[in-house]
């Protein structure tokens, strides 16, 4: 069950965070340089058990592996270059799901391969209830970039022949990929949807996940996908089920018997919300 293009607009990956490949250490404790040989992996899906239609990433490391894989770690940046083109039966890349972090895409000078790196903070603590789902601190903002700015500089300060000239020529961040889970809610928001939190009534929440991938066909080409579910109470009382009965709104009347009044941002109701090119 290969990943495609195509299957993006339709079946959620999950590809959570496993390490897979071998671990290194951080340069200057911040930023882990993956060599392009060790991120090489044969990857499984399996279908999620508890989200329907949901397939989850499985990988080891294989010198003969068809794709690139890059790991995330918190408060740390990493990156892998990757070989444009590359060796013969490699035409993918992934890396670990995205919440909260970047994606970024360096050209290097003299080279067709390209530099990618995935960014993680920590640093500023979950946005508030109420907050759009791509909502991001600005500090959180400028530490990914900070991130991103060294490990540039520590590729140009390694020794001739491996000093690369980098420049960025993509990213992706929180209030792209999860700009379509904010207008999710926002449709659920007005239609008078709202979420009860310990008590109190909060707007509806969006929760899900981004993977990320590249294919390889005369050149790299990298997509988003972005996938979750709307977590909101529905109101539920008898009056307004017969009101929906009376005027057609079986969708409704349906979800308040299967459901009840709270419709859960997990299982069935995950879906892709997204997909996009990157570069």
């Amino acid at each position: 069950m290969p990943v495609t293009i195509a299957s993006l607009a339709a079946t959620p990956y999950n590809v959570g965070a496993p390490q897979v490949i071998n671990d290194v250490r951080a340069t200057r404790g911040e930023h882990k340089m993956y060599q392009t040989a060790d991120a090489r992996v044969t990857i499984t899906w399996t279908p999620d058990l508890n989200t329907t239609g949901m397939l989850n990433f499985g990988a080891v490391t294989d010198v003969n592996g068809s794709a690139y894989y890059l790991p995330y770690n918190d408060n740390l940046i990493t990156s892998v270059r990757l070989p444009n083109p590359p060796p013969a039966g490699v035409d993918l890349f992934l890396t670990a799901n995205m919440s909260g972090c970047k994606l970024f895409i360096d050209t290097i000078a003299g080279s067709a391969d390209l530099m990618l790196y995935h960014a993680n903070t920590h640093i500023n603590p979950a946005p508030p209830h109420n907050s759009p789902a791509n909502f991001q601190h600005p500090n959180a903002v400028a530490e990914l970039t900070r991130l991103h700015t060294h490990a540039q500089n520590d590729y140009g300060a390694l020794p001739a022949p491996n000093n690369l000239a980098l420049a960025n020529v993509a990213f992706l961040e929180k209030v792209t990929y999860y700009g379509q889970g904010t207008q999710e809610e926002l449709r659920k928001f007005n239609q008078g949807r709202r979420l009860s939190y310990a008590g109190v009534m909060v707007n509806p929440e969006f929760t899900g996940g981004c993977s990320v991938f590249g294919f390889f066909n005369a050149g790299w080409h990298f997509y988003y996908q972005a996938w979750g579910a709307v977590d909101y109470d529905r109101p539920v009382t008898a009056g307004k089920v017969t009101k929906a009965l009376f005027t057609g709104h079986w969708n409704y009347v349906h979800k308040a018997r299967v459901e009840g009044s709270h419709h859960r941002a997990s299982g069935e109701n995950i879906k892709v919300v997204d997909h996009a090119l990157i570069y």
